[in-house]
């Protein structure tokens, strides 16, 4: 409880009291009480004000400029830890976001004061503010992906259905193979359907429907079995009416029904997000510079034919390279060891394969 709701209470208290004395004599002392009571209330809530208004100074909104990118942050921050949390959000930006875009907007910490001040005073007023939970004391590595998110999503946003519809619900600008990679591999071995499980052992067209990669007239049938939307709509919850005797009979063995089901409560594309993420970061970064941009400006076709057009290849082989880049962890190069160094891992997998063959199991 606050100093000023304890001094409330107190003042609550004391107008009891006089009430209470008022009626059983005492007034003066009583009165007295209460004038005290209230002369501490305005002097707590001078000092709460007076601390505020410190609070709201020390949090007077900051700039922090690098390229295209600038943010507002609270004065709390300190200049380097600024610097460094701005340029790390202009790098996770760069070559996914276009500068143009970058420089229509400003990201306003939530936690700064005096924002539209801080705008006229730079002369920013034009440009449009996008909100980011910055706190007052920021990390540079988490608050800049926070700062870089808050671009990230306002431009996913300016993309056509196509885009919105396909891309994870922020524009990944941040993933990298090298934080991310090993999400994405998880959900790709840990896939539910038979898409996954094909691109997984190598198959392309797997790849490309697990992906969603193409516009397949009716993507649940062509990305899904019967049997893996029956198993994902199982524990699933319907509305009454229409979409209750759906879900009846999809699980009365109606593969039919399954089908008209998913898209109430199945995503179209199976992949998650993480795995759609590693594919825009590999063109991003491993094929020519521009290439996710330009794929993201682009508003004809299925995604695929995007991201091949962008890259400048055919859409399997493009396909084909994600795949090995992700499942290498980047492409990193095969580990090599001596034979003295590979002796002790020998002789320890000779004891395994000794014990193992004692075991009456193996027998």
């Amino acid at each position: 409880m606050s100093r000023v709701a304890v001094a409330l209470v107190a003042l609550a208290c004391a107008a009891g009291a006089v009430r209470a004395q008022e009626r059983g004599g005492g007034v003066a002392a009583a009165r007295a009480r209460l004038a005290r009571a209230d002369s501490l209330l305005t002097q707590l809530q001078r000092r709460d004000s007076m601390a505020n208004r410190q609070v709201y100074f020390q949090r007077r909104a900051r700039l922090f400029a690098a390229g295209q990118l600038v943010a507002l942050l609270p004065g709390t921050v300190g200049t380097e830890t600024g610097q460094r949390l701005v340029a790390g959000a202009r790098d996770d930006l760069d070559g996914a976001v276009p500068p143009t875009f970058v420089e229509a907007y400003v990201v306003a910490a939530a936690a700064a004061t005096d924002v539209d001040s801080a705008l006229r005073a730079d002369g920013l007023s034009s440009r449009r503010i996008v909100e980011a939970d910055v706190d007052p004391r920021p990390d540079s590595l988490a608050d800049g992906w926070v700062v870089a998110g808050a671009i990230a999503a306002a431009y996913r946003q300016a993309l056509d259905t196509t885009w919105r519809s396909w891309l994870p619900l922020v524009l990944p600008a941040y993933w990298t193979i090298a934080r991310n990679g090993r999400n994405a591999v998880r959900e790709l071995m840990g896939a539910e359907t038979r898409t996954g499980a094909d691109c997984l052992g190598g198959s392309v067209r797997g790849c490309r429907l697990w992906l969603g990669l193409d516009a397949d007239a009716d993507p649940y049938r062509s990305r899904y079995r019967p049997e893996e939307l029956r198993r994902m709509i199982e524990n699933r919850w319907f509305g009454p009416g229409a979409e209750r005797d759906l879900y009846r009979q999809c699980m009365g063995g109606s593969d039919e029904a399954c089908q008209r089901a998913a898209p109430l409560t199945v995503p179209a594309v199976p992949a998650g997000f993480e795995s759609r993420a590693s594919l825009l970061d590999f063109v991003r970064t491993r094929k020519p510079a521009g290439g996710l941009v330009r794929a993201l400006a682009d508003s004809a076709g299925p995604i695929g034919e995007r991201l091949a057009h962008a890259s400048g290849m055919q859409e399997d082989t493009l396909v084909a390279d994600w795949r090995t880049w992700l499942l290498t962890g980047g492409g990193l190069p095969t580990v090599t060891a001596s034979l003295r160094d590979a002796l002790p891992v020998a002789f320890f997998v000779g004891l395994l394969l000794f014990a193992a063959s004692r075991s009456g199991r193996w027998r």
